[in-house]
This record gives structure tokens, C-alpha cells and sequence, in this order.
């Protein structure tokens, strides 16, 4: 059997979508596999429903990359707004094209999304929880966090958001961790990291605001937050790097 895909760049966090909804978590972490390891540089993997707007991650987790990755699938690169549904996620989201062909998608963020624990600020976004610290950055550091915090086993997917700022610019250095495959990345660009940290100092601000996030890819995200209601949308430039792939099973 085979299954045809097509690889993304949505300004880092290189993102293969599968051009069929699958929903059995064996065989979708059989495909995220195999595509991982024919795409090296392939940091997840979603499946997406040619005849909805329905994306499901491998890991059935919420990725923002992959949301806006997937509104550049079923508008094909024009300009416009569709509401999807995405894994992790109750409501469908808001995404769309703008006209200076940036592409944006809305962040599911759970209510009361803040925590503060054992030093550490936790945001909960629907199907994917994010900590936002200061430190030096590492993957073994992340695992330890994420390990004090207890989060390595009891969401789809953590990540921990390592933030800094040069010269005026913030900086992000994303690791995340998707727990039902079993994937650990640090990840090029991270859209609901950014979101997070975008919440995170906005909320510091005690009002709405914009910030332009630098990835470790070079590449800037922007993340828009407004209260009440709250509505946290990131954008950025998405490409296709190579369509109709496949992989045989």
C-alpha cells in the first residue's frame, strides 16, 4: 500500500502531511517513522483529510506549524480563512492566507492556562504543554524538566522554551517532546512555543500585543495576542519543498 505525502517549510519545523486521513495511532506512527527516516530533516508528521478540513498529528497531539502548514494545503497558496479541525484540539481553529500571503492559524490555549510549579511557568495550550524559562538551553536539561514537572507521560506532547533576548531581538530554542511516538526534537521553529512565550509576556504586559520571535532557523514568527476574549493567532511564510512523495508498507 502506498501513501503519498508532501514536505513543508513553514519558516523551520520541517513538516511532512500525509494526503490521507488516518486515524489507527499504530499504523500512523508506522508511516511518521518511515517518512523520519527517508526525510532526516522531517520534524513531524500530520495526516490530512483531502475532502475536510481536518488535520491529525502522528502523535495526536496540536502543532501550530502544522495547522498553518495544512491551511496552505486546502486554500493552495491564495488568500483566505477556513476553520479545521486539529488534533488535541475540541473546537476547530481559525487559519487562513493573507494577502501579503503570510500564513496564520489561531493557538488552542486551555482555560486558566498558567501555572507556576516548582519555579517553572507552565503554559497549557489544548494538546500540547509549554514551559517557559531563561536558561542555557539543552536537550538533556529539557528531559530533566520535563521529568520534575511530570509532563513527559500525562499530555500528547511538552516542550520546554528556552528564551532569550540579543540586541532587541527575542530569541527562541524550542525542545519538544511528543509522547505517544516517542519523538524528542530541537525543533528549527516551534508555532504554539512561540505563541506561549507570546502569551506569556503579553500577559506581563497586562495587554494585548505583538511580538516578532526569532527561530533557530533563522526565520521570524509572529505571534498576536488579545483578552478578552483571548485570542492568540502566530503567522509566518510557508513553501512546499517537495509534493507528492511516497513511502510504500
Amino acid at each position: 500500500m502506498k501513501q503519498t505525502y508532501s514536505i513543508y517549510y513553514p519558516g523551520g519545523n520541517t513538516t511532512a502531511l500525509v494526503n490521507r486521513l488516518i486515524l489507527d495511532p499504530i499504523l500512523k506512527r508506522i508511516i511518521n517513522d518511515k517518512i523520519m527516516a527517508k526525510n532526516p530533516k522531517v520534524e513531524q508528521v500530520g495526516f490530512i483529510d483531502p475532502n475536510s478540513y481536518c488535520l491529525k498529528m502522528a502523535g495526536g497531539e496540536f502543532c501550530g506549524n502544522a495547522t498553518r502548514c495544512a491551511a496552505f494545503f486546502y486554500l493552495k497558496g491564495q488568500s483566505g480563512k477556513i476553520k479545521i479541525q486539529v488534533s488535541g484540539v475540541a473546537k476547530k481553529l481559525l487559519a487562513g492566507i493573507s494577502t501579503d500571503k503570510t500564513v496564520w492559524a489561531q493557538i488552542p490555549f486551555s482555560p486558566n492556562p498558567v501555572i507556576q510549579k516548582l519555579g517553572y511557568t507552565v503554559i497549557n495550550l489544548e494538546g500540547i504543554t509549554q514551559v517557559i524559562t531563561a536558561q542555557k538551553p539543552g536537550k538533556q536539561k529539557t528531559k530533566r524538566i520535563l521529568k520534575k514537572l511530570n509532563l513527559l507521560t500525562t499530555v500528547p506532547a511538552a516542550g520546554v522554551m528556552f528564551i532569550r533576548k540579543e540586541k532587541g531581538q527575542l530569541k527562541l530554542d524550542p525542545f519538544v517532546w511528543v509522547r505517544d511516538i516517542k519523538t524528542f526534537f530541537n525543533e528549527t521553529a516551534c508555532a504554539s512555543g512561540t505563541a506561549a512565550v507570546g502569551f506569556y509576556l503579553a500577559r506581563k504586559l497586562n495587554r494585548a500585543a505583538d511580538f516578532s520571535i526569532l527561530q533557530p532557523s533563522k526565520q521570524i514568527l509572529n505571534v498576536s495576542v488579545q483578552f478578552k476574549p483571548l485570542l492568540v493567532k502566530i503567522s509566518g511564510q510557508v513553501k512546499i519543498i517537495k509534493k507528492n512523495l511516497s513511502i510504500t508498507l
